[in-house]
């Protein structure tokens, strides 16, 4: 492990917190998602089942930061990947026998995008275009997130257009790093992992609600820092 990785385990060690675990979550969820990928790579021409794949992969990963102890001298990542990709596994059994036409998550997409829009027009006040522009805006980053969990198998129609579009992603992914350690979990956790508001506030042992008040002040940091960043590059 790297240094990052060995304050991440003594802070999880010392303090068993919420938001030591939330640390390490985001930090294992990129390379967590890879492993749900190559097994998602491997189904989809069958099944479309990025969603359970990705929330499977989140569910391995939690039991193995529950279960892992760094004082036996084994490296996380190797004791982890046969609990996530067993996760990610267990979940497509289920399905397999289960008849799924293209794009049964639409469900899905369609309570996110509620919750989305709910979250980002909670409390408004001032400018009713503001407000407007506000919400558009982080219904936009959002779908921008959502991209960045998929797997990339779609060749780009427009390079020039794909090129734009992996610069955005990238300054949204160092945005990131602004927000707080809580609402970078839900961020994780929603976008990355597909996890419904409800499912969150269950990990994270708080209200519904109140993950409705970080996701839409998470949305609020992003669009503020990509803001700078235009402003910046164009001084």
């Amino acid at each position: 492990m790297d240094a990052d990785e060995d304050i991440l385990w003594l802070r999880w060690q010392q303090e068993r917190s919420a938001a030591a675990r939330d640390a390490l979550i985001v930090h294992y969820s990129p390379w967590a998602r890879v492993l749900a990928r190559d097994v998602y790579l491997r189904v989809y021409l069958v099944l479309d089942a990025w969603q359970d794949c990705a929330q499977n992969a989140l569910i391995g990963l939690l039991d193995a930061i529950e279960r892992f102890d760094p004082g036996r001298g084994v490296p996380f990542k190797p004791f982890a990947r046969l609990r996530v990709r067993g996760a990610v596994f267990d979940g497509l059994r289920v399905l397999r026998n289960v008849h799924l036409e293209l794009g049964h998550d639409a469900p899905f997409r369609a309570a996110a995008a509620k919750e989305r829009v709910e979250s980002l027009r909670e409390d408004e006040s001032g400018d009713p275009l503001e407000n407007f522009v506000a919400a558009t805006v982080g219904l936009g980053l959002g779908f921008l997130l959502d991209m960045q969990s998929m797997p990339g198998h779609m060749q780009p129609a427009d390079a020039y257009a794909e090129l734009e579009k992996a610069q955005l992603s990238a300054a949204v992914s160092e945005s990131l790093d602004r927000l707080t350690e809580r609402e970078r979990t839900v961020v994780v956790m929603h976008y990355y992992h597909q996890l419904p508001f409800v499912e969150i506030a269950e990990q994270l042992s708080v209200t519904k609600g109140r993950i409705s008040q970080l996701h839409k002040r998470a949305l609020e940091r992003l669009r503020y820092c990509l803001r700078e960043r235009v402003m910046v590059e164009s001084a």
